[in-house]
């Protein structure tokens, strides 16, 4: 997962107020994920991104990569 959807993903949970704690409790994972997450430290199952994404308001969209000219 890149920097910039962990970084996305912080600020609407930072702006729906919630803490990294709270977000996990609210759908059943532990806070490493979401930390290692936001920090761009490692990516996260997609399972997981769709979790986060579902209860902050946010979509997955997945797209073919264009090809280098």
């Amino acid at each position: 997962m890149a920097d910039l959807e962990g970084l996305m993903i912080k600020r609407k949970r930072k702006s729906k107020g919630l803490t990294q704690a709270q977000l996990c409790k609210k759908i059943g994972l532990s806070q490493a994920p979401i930390h290692h997450l936001e920090n761009g430290k490692e990516s996260i199952s997609l399972s997981n991104l769709r979790a986060i994404c579902d209860e902050l308001g946010l979509e997955v969209i997945i797209t073919e990569k264009r090809e280098a000219k």
